[in-house]
């Protein structure tokens, strides 16, 4: 490849990149809001363009190839993502059903380890789940109650069951507090 080719696949890179970056950006993140993915996401998305420069001479037809392509990357994270909860989940459930004649004190030790774990929640995603999970409030009662936004109280309770998930496995106490919650209802 020559100089004046290198240079002008990368002066219309730069081009495309200015012109796209908030843009893709902002459409990723109407679909989530980590920011590690998302990061990952629109640097894989420029890099697929990048090997495709070769093709593109205007920036205008590479912008639909750019969201084109980051959206197949996040559809395949995504598939990625419900494989590994689906096969996290069928492990889960069959360790539960092994254990679910666990005598009655291994049903309470492991409930004392759940009070544990919500214990040492931040405060504001302790709040929400208590909340949520013991008074039985709404998303919307405990904007209400907290002076939050319903969008703040969901994620709190998404990152207080992530936070519990994490502490629950790290003990491996989460089968055990499955089986003494399904013993309770």
């Amino acid at each position: 490849m020559s100089d004046a080719t290198t240079y002008n696949k990368e002066l219309v890179f730069t081009k495309l990149y200015h012109a796209s970056r908030d843009r893709l950006y902002n459409y990723l993140h109407s679909y989530t809001q980590d920011t590690h993915l998302l990061q990952d996401l629109m640097q894989q998305s420029y890099l697929k363009v990048w090997e495709r420069m070769g093709d593109i001479q205007d920036i205008e037809k590479a912008l639909p190839l750019l969201k084109t392509i980051a959206r197949n990357l996040l559809i395949d994270v995504i598939r990625r993502r419900m494989k590994e909860d689906t096969a996290w989940l069928e492990t889960v459930q069959e360790e539960a059903h092994q254990l679910i004649t666990l005598p009655a004190e291994n049903s309470r030790a492991s409930l004392q380890a759940l009070d544990t774990a919500i214990a040492q929640l931040p405060d504001n995603c302790r709040q929400v789940y208590l909340l949520h999970r013991e008074e039985g409030l709404s998303y919307r009662e405990i904007s209400l109650r907290m002076s939050v936004s319903v969008s703040m109280v969901e994620k709190h309770m998404s990152k207080a069951i992530r936070l519990l998930k994490q502490e629950l496995i790290t003990n491996g106490e989460l089968v055990l507090v499955l089986v003494a919650v399904h013993r309770l209802l």
